[in-house]
Formats: structure tokens, C-alpha cells, sequence
């Protein structure tokens, strides 16, 4: 028996990986917001403004404050985005 040359090789990972979905700038500055209201009790462009001015300080804030900066990309684009 020979095997199916068109049958997809990583057919197995459909059923593993999750959906992938793309948001808006719009509705990546929600997510961070929210995120930041979550984890920081400070509005998404206060936080902004605040990581902008390297205002975090303190182990704790600092590290609450990273979490929250893994989501700028969902608000503004980076040199290489082609959004």
C-alpha cells in the first residue's frame, strides 16, 4: 500500500493547536486595558504613558508591569509589523 502524497504531514496538529485570531489595534488597546486595570488598577494609556517614561519601579510593579508590556504589540506597531 503506498502513501497519499496530497495528505497533509502536520494534519495531526489541527487538531492540537488553537484558533488563531487577529485583532485590531482598537481591540488590542482593550486587552491591554484591560489587562492593566487587572493587574496594575491604571487605565491602558495610563500605563502607557507611564512604561513610555520608565515610571515602574519596585520588584512587584515592575514585574506586573512587563506582563502587561508583552501586549504592546496589539496597540501600536513595531518596525517590522506590516499591519
Amino acid at each position: 500500500m503506498g502513501t497519499d502524497s496530497s495528505a497533509n504531514p502536520r494534519a495531526h496538529l489541527i487538531a492540537v493547536l488553537p484558533e488563531v485570531l487577529e485583532v485590531d489595534y482598537s481591540e488590542g488597546a482593550e486587552i491591554l486595558d484591560r489587562a492593566a486595570r487587572r493587574k496594575l488598577k491604571i487605565s491602558g494609556d495610563e500605563f502607557i504613558a507611564r512604561w513610555d517614561a520608565g515610571d515602574f519601579s519596585g520588584p512587584e510593579e515592575n514585574v506586573k508591569a512587563q506582563e502587561v508590556a508583552e501586549l504592546l504589540t496589539f496597540v501600536r506597531p513595531t518596525p517590522d509589523d506590516a499591519r
